[in-house]
Parts: structure tokens; sequence; C-alpha cells
């Protein structure tokens, strides 16, 4: 992919194939297991099942549908069908790790506390005149358990690897995405977006797993839950069950099933919105000349994004 290749064990190795095979598909949706499975996840998130499952061509096109329905009314469940269950399946993934973690190994574990310690220069200095604030934030703590050293060293390979594919495949896609919807409709991210926070939220387990595994100052890449695809976030879960022979349940089957038969997905109250996969897609990569090989993406409506990065063009 134009990177140095990443070294995994083979269970991680298999983990990440996984899901950056799930990501670079071209193969028809499966529409009938999709479908089944997005059942299965609004059930699991406390839901009636959608009465109308609705299957779009193309990235452009789910998108125009989902403005559609949500100026009719219709109200946004990726929070509790999608953001909610992963997070609950990482967090039962976890559980049996924190708790065989030792006090020192939580101590120096990556959070919030810790990144605020380190940034106020506690850790480097040694100095401590802002205990107010230092115990202001202990009164506050992060509700999802710190990320430890053990917990790094097993999913950064496999984070990594597929973060890989998302920066050469994908990012470009979601970038002319986004300029289109700028500049078609004035379509901003909040409304697909449920907070408009930068930093990790308190509870979210998954962004800020994904966080300070891949680099705890990095605020680039969080999975946005409205938006993107989830890879990173299934990954991360998958990793756990494989690595530490942990469990997650069965909540999250619904939305593992969906990544890994269709393209993207918006759950909205009585209806789902799905996509077809793109019928070609052409990672980006530096040791590749880029407009030599055609379009990077063609979508089964014929909507395609030319290698140079410009917006999605319409159907031929």
């Amino acid at each position: 992919m134009g990177e140095a290749a990443i070294s995994l064990s083979p269970r991680a190795q298999a983990t990440a194939s996984r899901w950056t095979q799930a990501a670079l598909s071209c193969e028809p949706a499966d529409r009938a297991r999709a479908e089944s499975a997005v059942r299965v996840a609004y059930r699991a998130a406390g839901h009636s099942e959608p009465s109308r499952i609705l299957w779009l061509p193309s990235l452009s096109a789910a998108l125009d549908q989902l403005r559609q329905l949500l100026d009719a009314g219709h109200t946004s469940l990726v929070s509790s069908v999608r953001k909610a269950t992963l997070n609950g399946a990482l967090s039962a993934a976890r559980a049996p790790v924190w708790e065989q973690t030792s006090d020192l190994d939580r101590f120096t574990a990556f959070g919030a506390f810790h990144q605020f310690m380190e940034w106020h220069g506690y850790y480097g200095e040694q100095r401590y005149d802002g205990v107010e604030a230092r115990y202001d934030l202990m009164e506050h703590p992060y509700r999802c358990n710190p990320v430890t050293e053990q917990e790094r060293t097993a999913l950064t390979p496999v984070l990594q690897t597929v973060r890989q594919v998302y920066d050469q495949a994908h990012r470009p896609i979601w970038a002319a995405i986004d300029r289109h919807l700028a500049y078609a409709y004035s379509l901003h991210a909040a409304w697909f977006w449920n907070d408009d926070q930068t930093l990790v939220e308190e509870d979210d387990e998954a962004r800020a797993l994904i966080r300070y595994c891949l680099n705890p100052r990095d605020w680039s890449f969080d999975p946005a839950w409205n938006y993107y695809p989830d890879w990173l976030v299934l990954a991360a879960i998958d990793a756990y069950q494989e690595l530490f022979g942990t469990t997650a349940g069965p909540g999250w089957n619904g939305c593992r099933d969906v990544a890994l038969t269709a393209g993207p997905w918006w759950p909205l109250s009585s209806v789902a919105v799905m996509t077809e996969r793109p019928t070609v897609l052409r990672p980006t990569d530096s040791a590749r000349p880029s407009g030599d090989d055609g379009p990077t993406v063609v979508w089964p409506d014929g909507s395609r994004l030319e290698a140079s990065g410009g917006n999605p063009l319409p159907p031929q």
C-alpha cells in the first residue's frame, strides 16, 4: 500500500485482514444478509425494526436521500443503534482486561487524566503546583477506562493496518463528498453529527481507544459516528476477542454483519438507508501515478471519483 509493512501476529493479521477486506470490497452487497443484520441491530438497540430499508447505488445518492428523510422529520438513530451498541460491545470486551490490570498499570494508562497531567508538565517537570485543577479532574473522571500499555501494544498494529486502508482508499472519497455537499446544499456535518466535540467524549469508549492506540494527540481521525463507516471500532472489538480471548456479547452482531456485507448505512426512525459498495476502488498511493489508471472510485449508478481528488462526478 505504499508504506512499510506492519508487523502482525497471525491472529492480529486475521483480524486486520477481515476489516481491510471489508473496506476494500467491490463485491455487490449481500442485500438479504445485510437487511437481516439491520433488523438485528435495531432490536439490539431496543428499537422496532425499520418498516423500510432503502438501498442507494452510491454515497452521493445515499446522502441526498438522508437529507430528504431528515427534512421530512425522520430522526437519526445512529447514536443508539451504532454508537451506543458498539461502545457497549467494546466495554464488554475490554472489561476482563481492565479488571486484571494492576494498580500501577491503571495509573500509567493512557487517558484523559494522564494526558492532562502530561500537557501541564506534571510528569516532565515533577511540579504539583496545580493540585486544584488536578483534583478537580479526579473528581470528574473519565467514564470509560483509559487504555493500558498492554492494550496499545496488542491493538495498535491492527488499527494502524485498517486506518492505512482508510487513509489511502476512503479518506479521498469522503473529502470529495464533503466538498460536494457543501457546494450543492450547504449541508454541514451537523446533519449527521450529534455533538460538536472535537476531543474524546467521556463516555465514548471507542473514540478514546482508537485515539490513544493510534496517537494520543491525533484529533483528525475520530470515528465519526454519523458519517463514516465503523471499521476501526469493529476491528478493535474483534481484536479484543481474538487477542485477549474476551467476548463482546451478541449486541454488536448486527452492526458487524452490515459492515461485512454492504457499504455505509444510516439507521433512522422507521427507515434504514443502505448503500451499495463501489464497483471500482483503487487506493491512492504515491507509487501509483494519479490519473493514469482511470477513475479511483466508481459506483453502480455510474457516479465516480477521479484520481485527482475532485468532486464526485455524476453518472455517465
